[in-house]
């Protein structure tokens, strides 16, 4: 029962993690526009860059625009032959939940030439279908962000360890540099305790010659 129970929370999780896109109405530039929207298990700048990054390898560089990076004249199979304008616009769901995110795409014809359910129902679909796969995007953007990170602390921890090893070799060295002057101050002190009694020695028999 234990295991129904658990197998049902993580599908549950699974289902809000990656929700299914639908139409929304937003505001851009003053005017309420039909959208896409997504929510994705991702925080907004992991979003917004990883999509960055994916227009930069597809030969497109976005512009900010009114709170949304746009791409122009973007061409995407994913969207069928056309060449449109994209809009997007990540927002955090809430302040407590700041690692899931909604995604949001406008798409233009151009001239702000928004497309709706009326006049392209089957761009819309297209739309939503882009959005619900885009999270393999992003999951691969953010794991490889993850592996960088942890190769820089890789980087950072083998440093450290090969300072740590040459202070080591430098302290080794000064230990035994200390150890030799140890040493031959000890001798030092020797052959000084020898000359000490001797000087002693000798100005005793100075002060023995005195005349009574």
């Amino acid at each position: 029962m234990k295991k129904i129970v658990l197998l049902f929370i993580v599908n549950a999780f699974v289902f809000t993690a990656l929700a299914q896109s639908e139409t929304a109405t937003v505001s851009f530039q003053k005017k309420d526009q039909q959208a896409v929207i997504n929510e994705l298990p991702f925080t907004e700048k992991t979003i917004m860059n990883a999509i960055d990054a994916d227009m930069e390898l597809k030969g497109y560089k976005g512009k900010s625009s009114k709170g949304f990076t746009v791409f122009k004249d973007v061409k995407l199979a994913e969207l069928g032959n056309g060449s449109y304008d994209l809009y997007f616009s990540a927002d955090r769901k809430s302040r407590r939940n700041k690692d899931n995110s909604t995604l949001t795409l406008l798409v233009s014809t151009g001239d702000a030439n928004f497309v709706t359910t009326e006049t392209n129902a089957a761009l819309i679909e297209k739309m939503k279908t882009y959005l619900n796969n885009i999270h393999v995007m992003i999951e691969a953007y953010d794991l490889e962000q993850q592996i960088n990170e942890q190769q820089d602390e890789v980087v950072k921890s083998d440093k450290k360890y090969n300072d740590l090893i040459d202070d080591g070799q430098s302290l080794e060295k000064k230990k035994k540099d200390i150890e030799k002057d140890i040493e031959d101050n000890k001798k030092d002190q020797e052959k000084q305790l020898a000359d000490l009694e001797k000087q002693k020695t000798a100005l005793d028999t100075l002060k023995g010659k005195r005349k009574q």
